[in-house]
């Protein structure tokens, strides 16, 4: 084998791994969001984060999330039949608590507060 054609070898295979090195860290960088959600109530509030129902609802439940977008949705007035939708963003390394929403006239309202 010639010097050029061991350069050209060599040279391919390091491209290979410079590939294989960014995919790598474009998955940890892009890896998602990491935070979690406690139930201080002692209600049970069903909610989803980024479409994906909690198997945890229950009043003093604390559950971890790592997911894509951290797209939280769920159902602020117990009070009323059916579903009255909240969502909001949640952000990388927070902590988030579900808790009475004091600022209304009802008091089985909830509101979720970042208590990071």
């Amino acid at each position: 084998m010639s010097n050029i054609d061991k350069m050209l070898e060599s040279t391919s295979t390091n491209q290979y791994l410079f590939v294989d090195l960014n995919e790598k860290d474009a998955e940890t960088v892009s890896g998602g969001l990491a935070f979690t959600i406690r139930n201080e109530t002692d209600n049970r509030i069903p909610y989803a984060v980024d479409g994906t129902q909690t198997n945890r609802p229950y009043g003093g439940s604390v559950s971890n999330w790592t997911t894509g977008e951290g797209k939280i949705d769920f159902d602020y007035d117990f009070g009323l039949e059916g579903v009255q939708s909240r969502k909001y963003s949640l952000a990388d390394g927070h902590t988030y608590a579900f808790r009475y929403d004091n600022n209304t006239g009802y008091d089985k309202d909830i509101d979720l507060y970042d208590i990071t």
